[in-house]
C-alpha cells in the first residue's frame, strides 16, 4: 500500500505541475502590477512568527516556534500531569495530557513540557511556549467529572501559589495541596537549562484567555475576571518567574478575541478603571499597568503582549469561517479576512464591524497602544486561524497571514487548528520550500501590488545581500488566471527565477521548477502566469550560483525532513517531481493527467 500511496501524490504532482506548467499559454483575465524594491523599507522578519500550537507539533511541518497552551493548560497541575477540560468536555480532570506523552514523561514532573522542549528540538530548535496556570487552581486527581458540588475549594483541586517562599525542593510534594509556579520554572531550569540554553523553556505564558474563566473554567473560577485581578496576578507571576529564570520572556495577557480586547469581555471594574485612565481598551490598561510595575521594581515583567484571533468574517452564506469551498463568496470573504489585521480601507462583514470595528485594524491598533503606554513590548498572536484546512483558500489565508505578519513586525505567531493541512504547507512554503532548510528571507523590503482584492505580495533578502529575493505571491482569482509583472527596481542584473507553490490539487509545496513556462524574464521584468486559487514562491536572484550557495549555507544548519510517504500529509517529493517536469510538458500531458487522476481516485477509494 505503501508505494500506491506514493504514486498517488506523484500522479498529484504530475497533475499540478501541468496546470502550472500550460498557465503560461493561457490567456490571462486580470493582472497585477508588483513592485520590488530592495533598497526601502528593509525591516527584520522575526524567525518565530512560523509557529504552532502542541496540536499540530506532530505534523511533518516546518514550524519555527511552537506554543503548549489552550483551555486545557489552565489548570494543568505540573506535579502529576493531570489536567482539567473544564466545559469543553464535563469539567473532566484527567490523563488527558498523559495520553499523549512518550511512556518515559507520562509520570515524571512537567511532562508536558518536557515533551515541548523534545518537539522543539526536533523541529530545528524551534522557540518553546509553555503556559503557566494563573487562575487560582489546578487538577489533584484524573478522576474525571467535577461536578458543581465539588468547585474549588475541594478535594478535587490544588491550590496554585506563585512564589513558594522557600527552598525549592528536587521532588515536588504531591500531598501538599499546593503546586508553585516558581517551583515548577525552577525544576525546567534543572532539567532542560535556563532560556538562553539550547533546550530550555523560552517563554511563559501568563495562563490562557483569562476572560472566559468564567465560562470555561467555572468550577475553579466562577467569578468574571476583573481587570485589576488580571493585571496584579500577572505581575506577580511574572516576578516569580523571573526570579528564577531572568531571560524567560513573559508573554500575556492571552486574550482571546475582541470584546477581550475591548473590555475583557464586560469585566465588572471596566468601567472604572476606563474612566480613572486614559485607555480607549483594556489593552490600554494592561500595557500601563505592566509599565508601572516595570518602573517600580526596576524589570521588565511583560515581554510580549499576548492575544488570539480567530476570523469572524462572514461569507455570502453568512456564517463566519465556512467550508462552502464551492461559493466564491465564501471563499473571498476567507482571503480578504486578513485585511482586518492592516487595512484601514477594508471592512469585513462580521458583528465586530457591526458594532462599529473602533479597533480595526488590529495590528496597528496594537502597535498604537504599544506605542503610548509600554513602548519596547513585542506582539504575539498565540492563537489564530483563518480556516480552511482541506481547501487551497486556507493556504491562501496562511500564506497571507504570514506576510501581514511581517510586515508588521509581529514577534510570534502559532497556529491553533486541529488539522490544518492547507495551512500547514503555506508555513512550509515560508520556512522550507525545497527541503533544503530554504525559506522566506530574513529582511522583508518593499514590494507591493496594484490590486490587493486580486492578489497580495511580500518580498524578502537575507541581511544585508540583495543577490537573492524571496517573493510570496497569492492569486485569489476563483477561476481565472492572473498575470502578475512583477518590477524590480534596479533590477537588471536578476536573471534566474525559480518557482514553488500550493495549488487546489495537493496540500503541500511543489517545486515547479527553474524553467516553468509560466514565468518569463524580458528586459529586468518578470512576468508570472498565475493560476487561479494559487499561491507561490518565487526564489528569484541574479544567477542559479547565488541560490545554490544560499541552499548550501543553509544545508549546513538544517536537517532535511524525513520523507513523507503518505499522500495525506504536506511533504512532497521535490526529487521526484524535478526528474518528470520534461516529459509531462508536451502533447501526451493531458493524457498522462487523466491516467494519474484516475489513479489516485481509485487508491483513495480502495483506502
Amino acid at each position: 500500500m505503501k508505494q500506491y500511496k506514493k504514486a498517488a501524490a506523484l500522479c498529484t504532482a504530475l497533475i499540478s505541475i501541468m496546470a502550472y506548467t500550460s498557465s503560461a499559454a493561457a490567456a490571462g483575465n486580470d493582472t497585477v502590477n508588483i513592485t520590488i524594491d530592495t533598497s526601502k523599507d528593509r525591516k527584520a522578519v522575526s524567525p518565530y512568527i512560523y509557529g504552532v500550537n502542541t496540536e499540530l507539533m506532530n505534523k511533518d511541518v516546518s514550524c519555527t516556534a511552537i506554543r503548549a497552551g489552550g483551555n486545557r493548560f489552565s489548570a494543568y497541575n505540573w506535579e502529576t500531569n493531570a489536567s482539567n477540560a473544564g466545559s469543553d468536555w464535563k469539567h473532566s480532570s484527567d490523563n488527558y495530557f498523559q495520553q499523549s506523552l512518550p511512556d518515559d514523561l507520562k509520570n515524571t514532573y512537567g511532562g508536558t513540557a518536557l515533551n515541548l522542549s523534545r518537539k522543539c528540538a526536533e523541529k530545528n530548535n524551534a522557540y518553546s511556549l509553555m503556559t503557566l496556570q494563573m487562575a487560582g487552581y489546578v487538577s489533584a486527581d484524573m478522576n474525571g467529572e467535577v461536578t458543581e458540588g465539588e468547585a474549588a475549594p475541594s478535594a478535587r483541586w490544588n491550590k496554585v501559589e506563585f512564589s513558594k517562599g522557600s527552598e525549592f525542593s528536587a521532588e515536588p510534594d504531591l500531598n501538599d495541596g499546593v503546586v508553585y509556579m516558581d517551583e515548577f520554572v525552577n525544576y525546567l531550569v534543572d532539567t532542560l537549562g535556563n532560556s538562553g540554553s539550547v533546550n530550555g523553556i523560552k517563554g511563559y505564558s501568563l495562563d490562557n484567555e483569562p476572560a472566559l474563566w468564567r465560562w470555561t473554567h467555572e468550577r475553579m473560577h466562577p467569578e468574571q475576571t476583573g481587570c485589576a485581578e488580571i493585571t496584579e496576578r500577572s505581575k506577580e507571576l511574572a516576578s516569580a518567574v523571573k526570579k528564577v529564570d531572568p531571560g524567560a520572556e513573559i508573554f500575556g495577557p492571552a486574550l482571546f478575541g475582541y470584546s477581550a480586547f475591548a473590555d475583557l469581555s464586560g469585566a465588572p471594574d471596566w468601567n472604572t478603571v476606563k474612566n480613572n485612565g486614559d485607555y480607549r481598551w483594556f489593552i490600554d490598561y494592561y500595557l500601563d499597568e505592566m509599565k508601572k510595575a516595570e518602573d517600580e521594581t526596576g524589570q521588565r515583567l511583560l515581554d510580549v503582549l499576548d492575544i488570539h484571533f480567530y476570523t469572524e468574517a462572514k461569507g455570502e452564506c453568512g456564517e463566519r469561517s465556512c467550508n462552502h469551498y464551492s461559493r466564491e463568496g465564501c471563499v473571498e470573504a476567507r482571503l480578504n479576512s486578513t485585511r482586518s489585521l492592516w487595512d484601514e480601507s477594508y471592512k469585513e462583514n462580521s458583528w465586530i464591524v457591526d458594532t462599529g470595528a473602533e479597533f480595526f485594524p488590529l495590528l496597528p491598533n496594537l502597535q498604537n497602544s504599544i506605542d503610548k503606554f509600554y513602548p519596547g513590548t513585542k506582539i504575539a498572536i498565540t492563537e489564530y486561524d483563518f480556516g480552511g484546512s482541506n481547501d487551497i483558500s486556507g493556504g491562501i489565508a496562511e500564506a497571507d497571514a504570514l506576510g501581514v505578519f511581517a510586515k508588521n513586525e509581529v514577534y510570534f505567531a502559532s497556529l491553533f487548528a486541529g488539522e490544518a493541512n492547507y495551512q500547514c504547507a503555506a508555513i512550509d512554503l515560508y520556512t522550507n520550500y525545497d527541503k533544503n532548510g530554504n525559506g522566506f528571507g530574513d529582511t522583508l523590503v518593499y514590494c507591493e501590488t496594484d490590486n490587493i482584492d486580486l492578489s497580495t505580495a511580500y518580498a524578502a533578502v537575507d541581511g544585508e545581500s540583495d543577490d537573492v529575493i524571496t517573493l510570496v505571491v497569492t492569486n485569489k482569482a476563483f477561476k481565472d488566471t492572473t498575470t502578475a509583472n512583477i518590477k524590480i527596481e534596479g533590477g537588471e542584473n536578476y536573471g534566474y527565477v525559480h518557482l514553488y507553490g500550493l495549488d487546489p490539487m495537493y496540500p503541500g509545496v511543489f517545486d515547479f521548477s527553474d524553467s516553468n513556462s509560466a514565468v518569463t524574464i524580458s528586459d529586468g521584468m518578470i512576468s508570472y502566469e498565475m493560476a487561479p486559487k494559487t499561491v507561490a514562491m518565487l526564489v528569484i536572484a541574479k544567477n542559479k550560483e547565488a541560490v545554490d550557495a544560499r541552499t548550501a549555507a543553509k544545508a549546513e544548519n538544517i536537517s532535511a525532513p524525513e520523507e513523507n510517504s503518505d499522500i495525506t500529509q504536506e511533504g512532497t517529493e521535490t526529487s521526484d517531481k524535478k526528474n518528470i517536469i520534461g516529459f509531462i510538458i508536451g502533447g501526451a500531458a493531458a493524457a498522462v493527467a487523466a491516467i494519474c487522476a484516475a489513479a489516485y481516485f481509485m487508491i483513495k477509494k480502495r483506502k
